[in-house]
């Protein structure tokens, strides 16, 4: 399962892009932002993790990690069999 390593609302929020910027610029969609907020939120495009690595001077690896769960295994195990 992809994480966030970083508190990206927070992040953003300190880059200056809150609600009131993002329906103003278009840059990232509110509905989007909420979706950022939650810990393991899904459904994010890579033009969303595009965009708030451009926004943020971040690499994606800087933002997420990978910390395998057990449904992760059994998917992996299911493909190597």
């Amino acid at each position: 399962m992809l994480k966030y390593k970083i508190d990206i609302s927070d992040a953003l929020t300190r880059a200056g892009v809150n609600m009131y910027k993002a329906k103003k610029t278009k840059v990232i969609g509110q509905d989007t932002l909420k979706k950022l907020a939650e810990e393991n939120a899904t459904g994010i495009t890579l033009k969303t993790i595009n965009t708030v690595c451009a926004i943020l001077e971040l690499q994606p690896k800087d933002i997420l990690e990978y910390v395998e769960t057990p449904e992760d295994a059994e998917e992996r195990n299911k493909i190597k069999s």
